[in-house]
């Protein structure tokens, strides 16, 4: 994403300290970052420009899709469009170490899943797990309500979703920080060491459920 291509795409401003800082936050000025975020209105500006850092990606992606519906359900193009560049980057020939791991929460009701969600990532399993580059692990979501969405491109830009309310609602921010991505990275790996992976997750479910869902 180039600065005026982006700047089409979604506003940029900068994150800085309080204007009056305390004594305490000027001790700590030494510390302090000036972060700009790119702040993405809707869905086709988010899934747009998180769509080309995937694309642009050198060795390695981590995503999270916890949402209480598949992304079979949203329309815009663009997020088609960013779900088919993450596989197409995992599946390209290269002679790159690459890796993508995504982490798919699913929306459980009294220890079933829902049948919805469920289904498509029965689906997505067949899809991609012949793509060696790529993993999924399932995160067991019992919350009625969408988490908060996160794309990890390399070590460098952390792309923040926040959707809920009306199903095609969504709009996020992105930042550029290596140690901003530090803290996500960390976190979303101490999620992934404790999941299981989404063949396992299937396996399981059908043989305790019989095969249904709620």
């Amino acid at each position: 994403m180039g600065g005026s291509e982006q700047a089409d795409r979604g506003s940029r401003q900068r994150i800085t300290g309080p204007a009056h800082p305390t004594a305490a936050h000027q001790r700590s000025a030494g510390r302090r970052a000036v972060l700009a975020a790119h702040w993405y209105r809707n869905n086709r500006e988010f899934y747009e420009a998180a769509g080309e850092r995937a694309r642009q990606a050198r060795s390695e992606i981590r995503v999270t899709y916890t949402r209480r519906y598949p992304p079979t359900q949203y329309t815009t193009p663009a997020s088609a469009a960013y779900f088919k560049a993450i596989l197409d980057w995992a599946g390209e020939d290269s002679d790159d170490e690459r890796s993508v791991r995504r982490i798919i929460g699913v929306p459980e009701r009294d220890g079933r899943p829902d049948a919805d969600m469920f289904a498509w990532a029965r689906q997505h399993y067949d899809d991609t797990r012949h793509i060696l580059t790529y993993e999924a692990s399932v995160l067991r979501w019992t919350a009625t309500a969408d988490g908060l969405n996160m794309a990890l491109i390399d070590d460098s830009v952390v792309f923040l979703a926040f959707s809920g309310g009306p199903r095609q609602k969504l709009n996020g921010l992105s930042i550029e920080d290596p140690t901003f991505m530090t803290y996500f990275a960390a976190y979303f790996d101490q999620l992934w060491a404790a999941l299981t992976p989404l063949g396992t997750y299937l396996g399981d479910m059908e043989q305790n459920t019989g095969g249904t869902a709620a």
